[in-house]
């Protein structure tokens, strides 16, 4: 019997480095890494969006966790 083996990314974009992923990005941004974290296998499993509500569209910033099977 086959058992899967996952490992888990933490995505947090409040912790990227000063001028990161998504500092003071736009919501299409946010959409562009969250597709390129699925093009590389990840399955987002939870996240948690906040947005500024006097930025429509923007900036947004979340955090959450993903998940794949683990590579050999």
């Amino acid at each position: 019997m086959w058992k899967t083996i996952w490992e888990y990314k933490i995505v947090d974009s409040e912790q990227a480095e000063k001028g990161g992923f998504l500092k003071g990005r736009t919501l299409e941004q946010a959409e562009a890494y969250l597709n390129a974290l699925g093009q590389q296998g990840w399955e987002i499993i939870d996240l948690d969006f906040r947005m500024d509500p006097t930025m429509p569209g923007g900036p947004t910033v979340f955090n959450g966790v993903a998940k794949r099977a683990k590579r050999s």
